[in-house]
């Protein structure tokens, strides 16, 4: 099953802030490593939709008073998951070997 570029950086977010990942942390990573800013909407749609196909699961924290007695929901990668993004990311490569990228001619 292949994954969307959305669902492929959502992914590598959730690796890189292991096992802190969760929406307002991904968001953060993204923010800093993509240099824009993600909307909220569109990571918690993704997660959504990946926690749907088996590519992530989730699971509650305690409740905090610094989030109002709110729980944070905290993301893995499942086996699933890892596999589909291994084979996204070795699809992206084969795509990048070889190629030299001199930038766009007007």
């Amino acid at each position: 099953m292949t994954i969307k570029q959305t669902e492929q950086v959502v992914m590598l977010a959730i690796l890189r802030k292991q096992p802190d990942a969760y929406g307002v942390s991904i968001y953060e990573e993204l923010e800093t490593r993509l240099t824009k800013a993600v909307p909220m909407a569109t990571i918690n749609a993704t997660l959504e939709t990946l926690e749907k196909k088996g590519f992530v699961k989730s699971k509650q924290g305690q409740a905090t008073a610094e989030r109002g007695g709110r729980a944070k929901m905290f993301f893995e990668i499942t086996g699933k998951g890892q596999a589909a993004l291994n084979a996204s990311l070795q699809q992206l490569n084969s795509l990048l070997a070889g190629l030299k990228l001199t930038g766009a001619t007007a």
